[in-house]
């Protein structure tokens, strides 16, 4: 008896250690099983661009055909058999399934909900509803005139392509909708789109992959008042250094304001940064126009020293050229940094 139970033992402990094997497909079924997809996204919480996490309620529907669950519906007295909560999650650990998972969900949902839906002629339809956080990738070039594409990549992680293959009908992408008045802040939803893959998993086996990408908008009119208008509230002050007298501003002034306004241009760049995150590290429009700021202000502090090159040789030589080369510097030189923030400004803007 004894030698008997040591046999056992390992034995026991690698049935119950090893995972189960995965549910065959129904008999009787043309493989590969189509498992027609659509997905609604119902509200975006939370989208976070730096550490590229997205928060939203979702609820995708599957759909496919098993013969061996048809039934009669005149003996059954309905034509189809709705379960939804406990009653549905154990309905669904007595029938194939095909097993769709969500590849970029971050850890377990918050929230679910699920909805079946089993037809006398073997059609199945389950409806999962559920709230959790996805992983994303976010491009902020644009900020904060980007555009952010949210994918969510659904696979079957239990059958090859071969065996199951995920795909949209017509139906399934008019039914795939994005909530028009989300939770996220300054973001409006722009619609929905499919992109059908495979990808090579357990065994170089290929599987079938659904992507949904949901296209959402910055709304960059709210950012006047917070971006543009204390640059350009900084900014301005290169034109009072440009055109005001020396009986307004002595000129003993002039190289501290420089050095002011500098200092200014820098604390509003980290005030962005911590705001914004992400807005002046990622090489966005506004961070363009910070760092040309750095030198526009330099600049302009050489242009208001040339009144102090009036005594010199070459001023007594061509005693026109230096004050038509200062009255046209103080033009063209704000003119020009104005037209390359534009430059930097208008292709965000046009996408």
């Amino acid at each position: 008896m004894a030698i008997l139970i040591a046999w056992s033992c390992p034995v026991l402990a690698q049935s119950a250690a090893s995972p189960p094997s995965p549910p065959s497909v129904p008999a009787g079924v043309e493989l590969p099983i189509e498992v027609r997809l659509s997905v609604r996204i119902l509200n975006i919480t939370r989208l976070i661009e730096t550490t590229g996490e997205l928060s939203a309620s979702i609820e995708y529907t599957q759909r496919w055909v098993d013969p061996g669950l048809r039934f009669d519906p005149v003996a059954q007295g309905e034509e189809h058999i709705d379960l939804t909560g406990a009653a549905a999650e154990a309905r669904l650990g007595q029938i194939w399934r095909p097993g769709i998972t969500i590849d970029n969900m971050i850890g377990n949902p918050r929230s679910q909900t699920v909805f079946l839906s089993i037809f006398y002629d073997g059609r199945v339809v389950q409806i999962r509803r559920l709230d959790a956080d996805f992983r994303i990738r976010a491009n902020m070039s644009s900020f904060p005139f980007d555009t952010q594409y949210l994918p969510l990549s659904f696979s079957t992680a239990r059958h090859a392509a071969h065996e199951v293959a995920l795909t949209t009908t017509e139906f399934d992408r008019n039914f795939s909708t994005i909530n028009p008045d989300i939770s996220a802040n300054n973001w409006k939803p722009r619609g929905v789109s499919f992109v059908q893959s495979n990808f090579f998993g357990w065994n170089a086996r290929p599987f079938s992959r659904i992507t949904l990408i949901a296209t959402v908008e910055r709304d960059w009119t709210r950012y006047i008042l917070r971006l543009f208008v204390p640059f350009i509230a900084i900014m301005s002050l290169s034109l009072f250094l440009l055109w005001a007298s020396t009986s307004v501003l002595p000129n003993t002034q002039r190289v501290p304001m420089v050095f002011s306004t500098l200092l200014a241009l820098a604390a509003l760049s980290f005030t962005f940064e911590a705001s914004f995150p992400g807005s002046i590290s990622m090489n966005s429009p506004i961070a363009a126009m910070i760092s040309m700021g750095y030198l526009y202000l330099p600049v302009v502090l050489v242009i208001d020293l040339f009144p102090g090159l009036d005594n010199s040789r070459f001023a007594r030589r061509f005693p026109y050229l230096l004050p038509e080369l200062r009255r046209n510097l103080r033009l063209t030189v704000p003119l020009l940094f104005l037209g390359l923030c534009l430059y930097s400004l208008l292709p965000t803007i046009e996408r």
